[in-house]
């Protein structure tokens, strides 16, 4: 046999193995639940990458609280003893870490609603797992029972028309392709700027609306 020859019949042979293999539905259903199994490993280290992100947003937040629960003791004890520009500082840190408190709130509360949702998704996805895989062996069986059947009653050749295992098995591709092409469908921190916080002070009015409100606590304490 020439080298003509082998390459031709290995041409032959690997065409006939890429058909077999497209037109094989056991085949592709188990590609299908592969690619399951893949999303819902990738679902569950996502689950776990997002409870890190809660717990440790939720200790920053917390944190940040305490910063600020301090500076608004500073600013108490500046005015006490008249320093008030050391409590407008303090008043400026206080408000800082307020707002970083509520941010790392604001994430931690996200990151736990994504937990919510994907624990949900994971736990359809692996009921649907255990269906498919009892689908595919009934789907196995069938197709078992049908190439039993088809290899005991019909030949390979079509004795003159098209009704041999070669034309049906055209017949199959040509339907699963239609199949294909009828069905081509399927199924994006705001952190707290640092710059703001060396700025000038003296005109912020949340500044000045958190000073009076920490002098008017001062004078209420001393009228007790």
């Amino acid at each position: 046999m020439s080298i003509l020859d082998r390459l031709s019949n290995l041409t032959k042979a690997t065409i006939h193995e890429v058909l077999n293999k497209l037109e094989d539905p056991i085949l592709m259903t188990g590609q299908y639940l592969r690619n399951l199994e893949e999303d819902i490993a990738s679902t569950e280290n996502l689950i776990r990458e997002q409870k890190t992100a809660a717990k440790v947003n939720e200790q920053k937040s917390l944190d940040a609280s305490r910063h600020a629960e301090l500076e608004e003791q500073k600013a108490l004890d500046a005015l006490s003893t008249g320093n008030e520009e050391a409590a407008r500082r303090a008043a400026v840190a206080k408000i800082h870490y307020q707002d970083q408190a509520e941010h790392f709130a604001a994430n931690a509360k996200q990151a736990e609603t994504q937990v919510f949702e994907l624990e949900l998704r994971l736990k359809e996805a692996k009921e649907e797992l255990v269906q498919l895989k009892e689908k595919r062996k009934e789907l196995a069986e069938r197709a078992r029972k049908v190439e039993q059947s088809s290899q005991a009653e019909c030949p390979n050749f079509s004795r003159g028309t098209y009704s041999g295992a070669a034309a049906r098995g055209f017949e199959r591709m040509e339907e699963k392709i239609s199949e294909w092409e009828a069905g081509i469908s399927k199924y994006g921190y705001s952190p707290f700027d640092s710059a703001n916080a060396n700025a000038n002070p003296n005109n912020d009015p949340a500044v000045n609306e958190e000073l009076q409100r920490l002098k008017n606590q001062l004078s209420s304490d001393k009228d007790k």
